[in-house]
């Protein structure tokens, strides 16, 4: 059973805003929140958006997009999870992103033509709306609502990204992982009756990606959080039990 006092600071994990099923941030959850201010050109440009282009569905470790390849369509995912991820020079591999549905992947390359930056695979079974390049701006240029959508969700994008980079990579390997979890957790965790289940489901490798740091030292932090009784874990699975813990650990210097 989940500590009581885990919602004593920030706002609820695993809660989703009461104007949206979507994540915080995704485009359709920003789409969702200008419905109250501009119903008509946000409900319309939402309704256009999920009808255009195509409907695809792509299964767990498929690849959606290519890092370097120079296609141009854009993705607007409608359930699931994606990992994304970049390589470095030396064919290193690392976990940079999490997309969640709602999301909008591939816009990047849409605008500016440049090659993919990085590799976008399903987490698991997902559906999309493949969208080409000219429909996704001719949809930008109808919709006033539109561009504010994507610009916030962008802003979102950049805001995460920084915190990340700020808190995954200082401090003690335990102190990172417990921010990473409870990051996941506060965005896209969901109850379960033995906890907070974190989502997507990762691997002991992919979370040392996440927090820059080797799987072996993920594998003995996750051990001492589970003698704490701060989480269960399995194959890609882990389960949060007491989010208190877990700030009192992530807050060491």
């Amino acid at each position: 059973m989940l500590d009581a006092r885990e919602q004593g600071r920030g706002r609820q994990p695993g809660i989703r805003p009461a104007h949206t099923a979507y994540p915080r941030g995704t485009l359709l959850w920003e789409l969702s929140g200008l419905a109250g201010t501009d119903p008509a050109s946000a409900d319309h440009a939402r309704s256009a958006l999920l009808r255009a282009g195509t409907a695809r569905s792509y299964e767990a470790g498929e690849i959606m997009l290519l890092e370097g390849a120079t296609d141009t369509f854009v993705l607007v995912l409608l359930n699931g999870f994606t990992k994304v991820t970049t390589t470095d020079d030396q064919d290193t591999t690392a976990l940079v992103d999490i997309r969640a549905a709602g999301d909008v992947m591939g816009e990047t390359a849409a605008f500016d033509n440049e090659p993919r930056s990085a590799t976008v695979r399903a987490a698991e079974r997902v559906s999309v709306r493949r969208i080409s390049q000219d429909e996704w701006l001719a949809w930008l240029a109808r919709y006033q609502a539109a561009g504010l959508a994507v610009s916030r969700s962008l802003a979102h994008r950049s805001r995460t990204a920084v915190r990340r980079r700020t808190q995954f990579t200082r401090g003690p390997v335990i102190a990172r992982l417990c921010r990473a979890v409870l990051d996941l957790t506060e965005q896209y965790g969901t109850r379960t009756p033995g906890g907070l289940s974190v989502r997507p489901g990762l691997t002991h490798a992919e979370w040392g990606e996440f927090i820059g740091a080797r799987e072996r030292r993920v594998q003995h932090a996750l051990q001492e959080l589970r003698a704490a009784q701060a989480v269960s874990y399995g194959r890609c699975r882990l389960t949060v039990h007491s989010v208190p813990t877990l700030r009192q650990i992530a807050a060491t210097p």
